[in-house]
């Protein structure tokens, strides 16, 4: 775990310096327009252009090897970082040039996480992919608490170019860290064809369309990305009316979000650890199945039930806590079963495929709301009232709860698939020699 360790802690580094920059830029945004629609906005363009080009990305990864394709994303993104930096100096910083920003950083953000998730098998042997995972998991809660707290700081006491600068600084850091650090290379490809034909158009097609169809003929990993899909968009729309609910039945209480979600950011770092320290002692499904279950119930299903603030506190910490082991055991099944050569290719479309339903969760679950579900409960009464509430507190504690049962029924029909019984665990004895390849 040494060589992994190094390089971890750079991407963690880099990874709350890019959250914290995200923060202030979007506040920046923010006090800029007092635009909700501009703010969604900026979101949106971060995460659909990235995930449309995750399958090119994992072809460039399995072209150019896992650690040139984080260097590369890295170095990009630390350009973007160094544009609005001096845009904003020079005071010409407009929100239309964070928007083409944003769709440059999320296509680079896939390369970086898709050459990511391909470096790992290649820094730790397959018995510890659970734990090097559980540690990875650790940087979106570690940003989720730190990000906005220092981020809020350092607006306060100085400005926008100081986040940057440390933006910048962190990138450096990672990449120092990374080249740094002796990395196998992954075992040659093999396909055939002179160097002419494997930059041609057609062999760029086939290996776009390669990672999916890999995808389609392995049932185990084709059914657990389905319900992967069905739980990132429950996801998505708990994300998206988690503090609409909790601001509706709080009375527009603020500090008591902050709370709540703050116990998300702790309950995720708790999870990480834990999974990291203890996670490869669990058969890899049994995390993934059992993690989905549970999240969907202390979730979705209990935060559109919940009244108190208590509990919204106790959802948000449970969800977040289960998440890391999900995604670690997760990631360990994909790192495992896809051979090393192919990596790229294979988890750019399975990136594509399994979150394509965020940005679908996002967009639905305010208009159904507003248009199709507060009206059923402008007049209702009785149980439906009491338990959920009336007009659109009502609404959208319903599209909640519905989410987690989505959520719960999808994890329960695929635990009673016998392609995914005993599917998961590694498959070969760990490599000794990889030390003969190191560049």
């Amino acid at each position: 775990m040494r060589r992994f360790s190094l390089v971890w802690s750079g991407q963690f580094l880099s990874a709350i310096g890019s959250g914290t920059a995200w923060f202030a830029v979007t506040l920046w945004v923010w006090g800029e327009s007092g635009s909700a629609t501009l703010f969604a906005l900026l979101t949106l363009l971060s995460l659909a252009p990235g995930l449309a080009m995750a399958p090119v990305a994992g072809v460039l990864v399995d072209r150019i090897g896992p650690r040139a394709a984080v260097l590369i994303g890295d170095g990009v993104l630390a350009v973007t970082s160094a544009t609005v930096l001096t845009l904003y100096l020079t005071g010409n910083l407009e929100i239309w040039h964070l928007y083409v920003i944003a769709v440059v950083e999320g296509v680079m953000e896939s390369l970086h996480l898709v050459g990511y998730m391909a470096l790992i098998p290649l820094l730790v042997v397959e018995e510890r992919l659970v734990r090097a995972n559980g540690m990875v998991s650790l940087a979106d809660p570690g940003a989720e608490i730190l990000a906005p707290a220092l981020g809020g700081v350092l607006l306060a006491m100085t400005d926008l170019s100081v986040v940057l600068v440390l933006d910048l600084a962190t990138f450096l850091f990672a990449a120092t860290v990374l080249l740094a650090t002796p990395t196998p290379r992954p075992a040659p490809a093999g396909e055939e064809g002179d160097g002419e034909e494997r930059r041609s158009w057609a062999v760029f097609r086939a290996d776009l369309v390669f990672g999916f169809s890999y995808i389609a003929r392995s049932r185990p990993l084709a059914v657990l990305l389905g319900l992967f899909f069905v739980l990132n968009f429950s996801g998505a729309v708990s994300y998206a009316l988690t503090t609409p609910l909790i601001m509706l039945r709080s009375g527009d209480d603020h500090a008591v979000l902050g709370v709540v979600l703050a116990a998300g950011g702790v309950g995720g770092v708790l999870g990480a650890l834990t999974v990291s320290a203890v996670g490869a002692r669990v058969r890899r499904m049994t995390l993934v199945l059992a993690g989905m279950a549970a999240g969907s119930v202390v979730g979705p299903l209990l935060m559109g039930l919940a009244w108190t603030p208590w509990l919204w506190i106790a959802s948000a910490l449970a969800a977040g806590a289960v998440l890391p082991a999900v995604n670690s055991a997760y990631q360990a099944i994909w790192q495992t079963h896809v051979p090393e050569e192919w990596q790229g290719r294979v988890f750019g479309a399975r990136r594509l495929l399994a979150q394509s339903s965020l940005p679908l969760g996002l967009l639905v679950a305010g208009p159904v709301v507003d248009y199709a579900l507060t009206p059923l409960f402008a007049d209702a009464g009785g149980a439906p009232a009491a338990l959920l509430g009336t007009g659109k507190t009502g609404a959208t504690a319903l599209f909640l709860v519905c989410a987690g049962l989505l959520g719960l029924t999808a994890t329960l029909t695929a635990m009673t698939s016998p392609r995914l019984r005993g599917f998961g665990e590694p498959v070969t004895a760990p490599s000794t020699g990889r030390e003969d390849t190191l560049r």
